[in-house]
């Protein structure tokens, strides 16, 4: 009997964040090509007749993305295996709407090999819903809670590794341009520049006593214990010979650890901080900056900056190596 290798499929992975582009702009075509020309196709959503197939999905998803409005998206966790010329995947994003409005998504998909192209042949897309709003009773809600309704007596121990707290410096990275890039380079072709990418980050990262926490489609999360690491580790990456422009956003403040992740407003206002930097530029906030005077770093002048979801105004430094 021979065995069947299951591997990991960047390229695949690359089809599907093409695939929710595509879907967030509403581009017919680009879905099109995605999924297979055939009455087989099925495509599933939350509504109780959200039964789509054939040549009935497209129309019907281009209708949905204009009530939608997403005006971005960022993968939170996206997976895809092969074997031969069959594929899975699954994903789980989150999508801003012009009002401001977040959604959680979660997508699992089966694709074939289609003329030498991956085709969706069935995809399932559902909208996260707390269990007690589907079954009327109150769940545990993370592993900590479930295992102390269990087996009281550990609770604590639990509670110390999912939900300590700490300051942390975070990192954010964001790949100027991407969409651009991917399509000028093909799936294979960028889905492998990436991973190179993300090799190069992690080693830098680590270099300097961070850890990357994830990868979000394009861009990556880290956090460290000190700043200074932190903003070496972007020098760093700023000095990778890949023929990318990375914009870097690095904030210090609390966060609390919840398993691998983190939680808290200090990630959120990273994140922001980062959507605000060009390509090639790192800016950090004024708590990271007041924590790295003084220790050689070129600091640009104060640039002052409305981050969504950060209530106020805020002063945000161009940092990068002193000459």
């Amino acid at each position: 009997m021979v065995a069947v290798e299951i591997k990991r499929s960047p390229e695949l992975e690359a089809v599907v964040r093409r695939l929710w582009k595509a879907f967030a702009a509403a581009d017919d075509a680009a879905m099109g090509n995605i999924m297979v020309t055939d009455p087989a196709l099925r495509f599933l959503l939350s509504g109780d007749e959200d039964w789509l197939q054939g040549d009935e999905v497209v129309p019907i998803l281009r209708e949905r993305s204009g009530t939608i409005a997403m005006v971005s998206l960022e993968f939170d966790r996206l997976e895809a295996y092969e074997i031969g010329d069959f594929g899975w995947s699954a994903c789980m994003l989150t999508t801003l709407d012009a009002d401001g409005e977040s959604r959680s998504f979660r997508q699992t998909g089966v694709y074939a090999i289609e003329h030498g192209i991956w085709k969706a042949v069935q995809i399932h897309t559902s909208v996260g819903v707390p269990p007690q709003d589907v079954f009327g009773v109150e769940i545990a809600e993370s592993l900590g809670a479930l295992v102390a309704s269990l087996k009281p007596g550990i609770s604590d121990e639990v509670r110390d590794v999912a939900g300590s707290k700490g300051v942390v410096t975070v990192m954010f990275t964001d790949i100027e341009g991407s969409t651009q890039l991917s399509e000028a380079r093909g799936d294979r072709q960028w889905s492998e520049d990436i991973q190179t990418h993300f090799d190069a980050i992690s080693f830098q990262v680590e270099s300097n006593d961070g850890r990357v926490v994830k990868t979000l489609g394009d861009g990556s999360m880290a956090v460290f214990t000190s700043a200074s690491g932190a903003v070496d580790a972007a020098i760093a990456i700023h000095a990778l010979d890949d023929d990318l422009r990375v914009r870097i956003g690095i904030h210090s403040g609390e966060a609390v650890a919840v398993g691998d992740d983190y939680a808290g407003i200090a990630i959120a206002k990273a994140a922001r901080i980062t959507s605000a930097a060009e390509g090639g530029q790192t800016l950090v906030s004024s708590a990271t900056r007041e924590i790295i005077d003084h220790l050689g770093y070129k600091v640009g002048e104060s640039l002052s900056a409305e981050l969504k979801g950060i209530s106020g105004t805020q002063q945000l430094f161009p940092v990068s190596q002193a000459s």
